[in-house]
């Protein structure tokens, strides 16, 4: 078998790979992210360009959006928003008094009392087993306090967590379709102090039909281990906190992954847990989501893998995949909004590939493949024709085109096709297209006893330009 047979079978078994990826939930099952803590409360002075938002007490704002220009050649990224939070406050009913602490501890000498009387007041933690609230340290070694205990100025709302949320994980939860936003419900603050602090593998119970997952946000205090695992469906995400106390990160998850908190071996690991409810709204992100770190989601090792292996694409080319969600992509509307509205796996898969060094993403039409129309395939039976293999892909979204070829008894469907205005490639597909995304693509006439109308459709695709091996390994 020569090399260049070899790298094509290697392609085709990554792509199908990938492929069955991206049709799978599991796909999206988790994500999360981190958010740069600014040091010093009060030390920033809004300009033009920023928006803040109020917290309740009046007290300074706890995040802010700052607009980040710059954009890689060739790819569709536009001036991205960059998060930051002040540092995070926290008070709490104490035996006597009201206590309160801001982190991460700016003076460790004089503050670190008040960390220390923030874990003597809180209650050792339990966990459900058949019913029954149980604590046994064997299992779960933590502590905690009830929201009713405590207050705290971080809002994971304006930190822009939940639409995050909302976007990736919620349109793939089988919940009603109805529901289209996310609540955020404080749960519990933890703290899994070493040593041995841990939580073993389990499984969270819904607290209602609408709960469809779990966040859980760690602040910024040290410490190290206590890294959290996720499971689903044979695959698995850690996400590792430990380290220096400059931001706070987070994770969200499906209720029915499978989670545990490994053992702590230094300092504490304070975090905040809320339930995750579906409600209404939805977010506009994909593109522009600074609070979501990609490669905190499965897919991005998955694909970072496939870009390493030198028979994968080693000449390069174009990677594409059919969005699993219908957008009105033949609309100036609809145009617009993308690919800011990308749900789901259609927004994980998005955000991943343009986050790899020297891949360019798209979003493009794509018209219903020549090759599989019944018309052509009766002309063309048997034939090697070169519209059986590449695709015709337009060259903007947001355009039904028009065209009067069709309606000569010497107009084939092919002079039909060649009358779109587009880029015939060839494309290595991860998945197939669903015929319930499909959009209004070009409008022609057809040859018959009289003069009549027929439509092509379109579908939204993501498309990637995926550069040589060669290239790929320089980055």
């Amino acid at each position: 078998m020569s090399s260049q047979d070899s790298s094509i079978d290697v392609t085709a078994e990554i792509v199908d790979a990938l492929g069955r990826c991206l049709s799978d939930d599991s796909s999206t099952f988790a994500c999360g992210g981190a958010i740069p803590v600014e040091k010093g409360e009060g030390s920033h002075t809004p300009t033009n360009d920023e928006t803040e938002t109020p917290v309740s007490d009046g007290s300074a704002p706890s995040s802010k959006r700052q607009k980040r220009e710059g954009a890689s050649e060739g790819s569709e990224k536009k001036g991205e928003t960059e998060i930051t939070t002040l540092p995070i406050t926290i008070r709490w009913d104490s035996a006597t008094s009201i206590e309160k602490l801001t982190l991460p501890l700016e003076d460790t000498v004089e503050e670190a009392p008040r960390l220390s009387k923030l874990i003597e007041d809180t209650k050792p933690a339990s966990f459900g087993y058949k019913g029954k609230d149980i604590i046994d340290e064997a299992y779960r070694k933590a502590t905690k306090l009830d929201p009713t205990a405590f207050s705290t100025t971080f809002c994971p709302y304006y930190a822009g967590i939940v639409d995050t949320i909302a976007q990736a994980l919620l349109p793939n939860a089988r919940l009603l379709q109805k529901h289209h936003g996310v609540k955020a419900e404080l749960y519990k603050m933890n703290v899994y102090a070493a040593p041995s602090g841990r939580f073993k593998p389990h499984v969270d119970t819904p607290r209602s039909c609408t709960q469809f997952g779990s966040l859980v946000v760690c602040l910024p205090s040290p410490h190290e281990g206590g890294q959290l695992v996720v499971r689903h469906r044979g695959r698995s995400m850690t996400f590792d906190w430990s380290g220096p106390s400059d931001s706070i990160q987070w994770a969200a998850f499906y209720s029915d992954c499978e989670h545990e908190v490994v053992e702590v071996t230094s300092g504490q690991r304070i975090t905040l847990t809320y339930n995750l409810y579906v409600s209404r709204g939805l977010g506009d992100l994909a593109g522009d989501c600074p609070t979501m770190d990609v490669q905190k989601l499965p897919l991005y090792q998955e694909v970072k893998g496939a870009l390493a292996n030198p028979g994968f694409m080693e000449k390069g080319g174009l990677l594409g995949t059919y969005c699993s969600h219908a957008y009105a992509h033949s609309t100036p509307e609809g145009a617009r909004a993308l690919p800011a509205i990308l749900k789901g796996s259609d927004m994980a898969v998005y955000e991943v590939f343009r986050a790899l060094p020297g891949v360019q993403a798209f979003v493009r039409p794509v018209l219903e493949r020549l090759g599989d129309q019944e018309e052509f395939l009766e002309d063309h039976d048997g034939s090697d024709h070169d519209y059986l293999t590449g695709d015709h892909v337009g060259r903007s979204l947001g355009v039904v085109q028009l065209t009067e070829t069709g309606g000569d008894e010497a107009q084939s469907l092919e002079d039909v096709y060649d009358d779109y205005d587009c880029d015939y490639t060839v494309i290595n597909w991860l998945n197939d297209p669903k015929s319930n995304a499909s959009n209004l693509g070009m409008v022609h006439l057809a040859y018959g006893n009289q003069a009549t109308v027929e439509a092509k459709y379109s579908y939204c695709a993501l498309l990637f330009k995926i550069p040589p091996y060669a290239e790929r390994i320089k980055g």
